[in-house]
């Protein structure tokens, strides 16, 4: 019996089907080692990268590898092994110096800072440890303005790191805002010395580095000669040039610790314990106080799942780790070159453990489109759960913009398909019968979100004011 058309259609379709749905299974079948490597090689043919990244479940490595170069001028690569400054992902360890010594009863951290440190600068006397943590105590920032005096290369002794901001008063009320200050992180570094009696980094390798076997965490500074050192690096004119240097000294307890991403997993396992800190100091520390910050960590819950996690930045470095407690995922990504995809690729590496919808990265080129067909596109449109997107034009280019957020270029693939380089997302315009383009589509982290072109009302007519217009009219009539 012969095939109808039909039957025809059904039998490639439903072949179809089965092919796709092996490939599928064939992608989903990969360890996660192998599809992190795959997605990472497509990265690097996108973006920058160098540095370092761990992917861990229930304290168990599930991929970990090194990428780019610790050190440019001697071409030694990347490895798990390699040292990199964590900046503010420092804040944990500076934090969790404080609960250990509330939990010996040294301390409280509701109570003032004066208490510890009788001469601190008069203003801030009375801001509570516990507003320090949280930053919530609106001590001034001390690093900003040292960078725009040129102080960063400058050795500082802790007498003195503060003499550049002491003089000034709060920015607010302490507990009425949120402001991230690593001045109060300083002030922290400080307490933990006086309490102790011990240098800060002393401190933290004799309670937390050596009981955890950290052996390749501690302080960086000027002095140390650091086996498997990352070198920090930025571009400069389109080339990779070393990195401003700024001296350790100036940042100290805000974010002055070096270490390794198998050093963090050690650190991130010791966490689900009470080996460093009972239960009871930890869910303290994550538990948020002011926008999603609790101490030392912002604790956040994106798709309903709770996280906690830090960034960090230094010249020449940024710094990521992820904590998905309830399923006990861990990512941590170290990097050494300015505008490294840090973020991004820390979010699609959790959202392969995890099982989440995730893209391959994709090299994408700006397509020569017209700028007046950008005109059909401006306007509001309701993205679906996530609220109003506003599509505007300026000087020949598109721009995307959510409430409260900085607009972002959208950048042509097509007449009616745009990426955005920052987010790696791309908006696709969606024509009526008409031509009219009222609905958007943005793809972004494997997932689509559709939205409305929002029709606002006409706007009514003041009829007084109309019949005010008519009578004059009227008049005016009378008179020629």
């Amino acid at each position: 019996m012969s095939m109808t058309p039909m039957m025809r259609l059904i039998s490639i379709t439903a072949g179809l089907l089965l092919s796709l749905t092996a490939q599928a299974a064939e992608i989903a079948g990969k360890p996660l080692a192998a599809k992190a490597d795959e997605y990472m090689q497509a990265r690097l043919k996108v973006s920058k990268f160098s540095g370092s990244l761990l992917v861990a479940q229930g304290g168990q490595t599930l991929f970990e590898h090194g990428y780019g170069l610790a050190s440019i001028e001697y071409d030694v690569p990347n490895t798990p092994k390699t040292k990199f400054r964590l900046a503010s992902v420092s804040k944990q360890f500076t934090a969790t110096g404080i609960m250990l010594l509330e939990a010996e009863g040294k301390l409280k951290v509701d109570a003032p800072l004066k208490t510890y440190l009788p001469d601190c600068p008069k203003a801030w006397c009375d801001v509570t440890i516990h507003q320090l943590l949280s930053h919530t105590s609106g001590v001034p920032e001390n690093l900003r303005p040292a960078l725009f005096k040129g102080l960063w290369p400058q050795v500082v002794d802790l007498d003195h790191l503060l003499d550049i901001v002491k003089d000034r008063p709060l920015d607010f009320k302490p507990g009425e805002k949120w402001s991230y200050s690593n001045t109060g992180y300083v002030l922290l570094g400080m307490v933990i010395e006086k309490t102790s009696g011990k240098p800060y980094g002393d401190f933290l390798k004799e309670r937390i580095f050596e009981p955890l076997d950290m052996k390749d965490t501690g302080v960086d500074n000027r002095r140390l000669v650091l086996k498997n050192r990352a070198m920090g690096y930025g571009i400069y004119r389109s080339q990779t040039v070393p990195a401003q240097y700024i001296e350790m000294s100036q940042v100290y307890s805000a974010g002055s610790l070096y270490s390794t991403v198998e050093d963090l997993l050690k650190w991130d396992t010791a966490l689900y314990s009470e080996k460093i800190l009972p239960q009871k100091a930890l869910e303290r520390m994550w538990t948020p106080v002011k926008d999603d910050y609790g101490y030392g960590w912002a604790i956040v819950k994106p798709a309903g799942r709770k996280l906690i996690t830090h960034n960090g930045g230094l010249p020449g470095f940024t710094t990521t780790v992820m904590r998905y407690p309830e399923r006990k995922v861990y990512v941590t990504v170290l990097c050494n070159m300015e505008g490294s995809a840090m973020a991004q690729i820390a979010r699609d590496l959790a959202a392969m453990a995890l099982g989440d919808p995730y893209d391959i990265p994709v090299k994408r080129e700006e397509a020569m489109v017209d700028p007046k067909t950008f005109d059909a596109y401006v306007g509001e449109f309701e993205i679906k759960g996530k609220g109003i997107l506003t599509i505007s034009k300026s000087d020949g280019r598109l721009y995307a913009q959510r409430k409260g957020q900085g607009r972002i270029q959208v950048i042509p693939e097509s007449e009616t398909k745009f990426f955005a380089r920052e987010t790696e997302a791309t908006f696709a315009f969606v024509k009526d019968d008409k031509g009219q383009a009222n609905e958007l589509i943005i793809h972004q982290n494997g997932r689509d979100d559709s939205g409305k072109r929002v029709v606002k009302p006409p706007e009514k007519k003041d009829d007084k004011k109309a019949d005010k217009k008519d009578e004059k009219k009227d008049e005016k009539k009378k008179d020629g």
